[in-house]
């Protein structure tokens, strides 16, 4: 189970101990390239987010320098064109405060990515969100996760009321599916 992240504006953000050799890896993973989200860090210290639309799009975005070592604090930003399912928006990356990467995601899910596969922290286990790092994969986080917290961006009330009746209209259809 993750946070809510679905038709709203929302963070992730990340607590990291970087040595100063540098470190790769995944931070935070969701699912897997059928429907899921990846925030990791590749050979390079470059921040990565990879977003999977249901693996019929995928997004990704890409910090344009390395992060720094010692305690960093990295932010995946997600700001929602609108308050609602499949909402499309833009991405912002940071290190310390400091944006240093942007992109677009044109569609998100409209409901949960996967209902067997599940959240990881400092690796992505199971099938890999994104195949760059499939031959590392778990692709464990070679630095320390310290903390990672999902930022809900409160909407007003009637959005979020729609939004939760939304959500659990998309559960019982599903559960009834089952």
């Amino acid at each position: 189970m993750i946070p809510r992240i679905y038709g709203r504006s929302y963070a992730i953000e990340a607590e990291l101990s970087i040595p100063a050799g540098g470190a790769e890896g995944v931070i935070v993973a969701e699912a897997d390239e059928m429907g899921g989200f990846s925030l990791w860090v590749d050979e390079q210290g470059l921040l990565h987010h990879t977003y999977s639309m249901v693996g019929v799009e995928h997004y990704r975005q890409v910090s344009t320098q390395p992060l720094p070592t010692g305690d960093v604090t990295v932010r995946m930003q997600f700001d929602a064109d609108r308050q609602e399912r499949s909402a499309g928006g833009n991405v912002s990356l940071y290190a310390n405060d400091l944006k240093i990467g942007e992109g677009r995601l044109d569609k998100t899910v409209f409901f949960r990515f996967s209902a067997y596969a599940g959240m990881d922290i400092g690796r992505d286990n199971g099938l890999v969100v994104d195949r760059a790092y499939q031959e590392k994969a778990p692709y464990p986080f070679s630095g320390t996760v310290n903390k990672v917290v999902f930022d809900l961006r409160p909407g007003s009330h009637d959005a979020e009321q729609a939004l939760h009746e939304a959500t659990a209209t998309v559960a019982t259809a599903h559960g009834m599916s089952a």
